[in-house]
C-alpha cells in the first residue's frame, strides 16, 4: 500500500528566493501543517531562543541547499522567513503590538509583501579608523548570536564581544591583516585602546547593517493616531 503522505508530494508548491546578503537564488516549498505546528509551540512559548531555533529548523525544512543555517546573518533568517510565512500561511499577519506612549496593546495588520530589506547608503564594512588604518567589518551570525545569548534585535550598544568577532580584516599602510589568525583577547585590546569617536565609526556598521523596518500606523483608544517602527522578527512572528 502507497504511502499516504507521498500521495501529496506532487501538489506542494515551489517557488524561489534571493538571500538579500549574498544575492544566491534559492528554492523553497511553503511549510507544512507539521511545521507549522512546531512554530506555533514556541510562539505560544513566548521564549525568543525556541522561537528562532522553531524558525531555523523550518527554514533547513523548506529551503532547498542552505548549507549551514547557523551561518546566516539574523536579517537573512528574517527574510527567508517571511517569504516561506507570505507563501505558506497568507501574506496578511496580524500582530499584537504594544503602544510606548499608552501601554496599551493594539493589534495591527500588515501585509509581509511590503516587507524589504532596508540599505543605509552610507553603510560599508570598511571602517576608515585612521589615515593609515582600515579595518573591514562581517556580519553576525545567528550562531554567534546565539552563542552569546543576545537578543536578534539587540542595540548594537550591548554587542562589545559581538563587535570584536566581527573584525574581518586590519589594513594598515605595511600589511593586510586576517583577523581569524588573530587572538580574541589580542582583538580585544585593539578596540579597547580605541577613542571613543573611533569607537563610534565600528558601532555605525551595525547600526547602519541592512534589516526589515517597517512603519506601522495605528490608532489608540484616546483617537489619536500613532505610529511605531517594526524591526524584529519577533514583530512580524504574528
Amino acid at each position: 500500500m502507497q504511502n499516504l503522505s507521498s500521495l501529496l508530494e506532487s501538489t506542494t508548491p515551489q517557488y524561489s528566493l534571493e538571500i538579500p546578503s549574498t544575492g544566491e537564488n534559492k528554492s523553497f516549498r511553503p511549510f507544512l501543517v507539521k511545521e507549522e505546528k512546531v512554530l506555533l509551540l514556541a510562539q505560544e512559548s513566548n521564549d525568543e531562543n525556541q522561537i528562532i531555533n522553531s524558525i531555523k529548523n523550518t527554514v533547513k525544512s523548506c529551503v532547498a541547499d542552505i548549507d549551514n543555517i547557523d551561518e546566516l546573518t539574523p536579517s537573512d533568517l528574517e527574510y527567508i522567513f517571511i517569504q516561506l510565512r507570505s507563501k505558506s500561511v497568507g501574506e496578511v499577519v496580524s500582530p499584537t503590538i504594544v503602544c510606548p506612549e499608552t501601554g496599551e496593546s493594539v493589534e495591527v495588520n500588515l501585509s509581509l509583501n511590503d516587507l524589504t530589506i532596508k540599505r543605509d547608503k552610507n553603510h560599508t564594512k570598511n571602517i576608515k579608523i585612521k589615515d593609515d588604518l582600515i579595518i573591514t567589518m562581517k556580519y553576525p551570525t545567528i550562531r554567534m548570536i546565539q552563542e552569546k545569548n543576545l537578543s536578534i534585535d539587540q542595540n548594537a550598544s550591548d554587542f562589545y564581544d559581538l563587535i570584536v568577532e566581527c573584525i574581518e580584516k586590519i589594513q594598515t599602510t605595511e600589511e593586510l591583516l586576517d583577523a581569524d589568525f588573530i587572538s580574541f583577547e589580542e582583538k580585544n585590546e585593539f578596540v579597547e585602546n580605541m577613542t571613543n569617536s573611533q569607537f563610534k565609526k565600528i558601532m555605525q556598521f551595525f547600526v547602519t547593517s541592512p534589516k526589515i523596518e517597517y512603519t506601522i500606523h495605528y490608532n489608540t483608544s484616546d483617537g489619536v493616531e500613532r505610529k511605531m517602527v517594526l524591526n524584529s522578527i519577533m514583530d512580524f512572528f504574528g
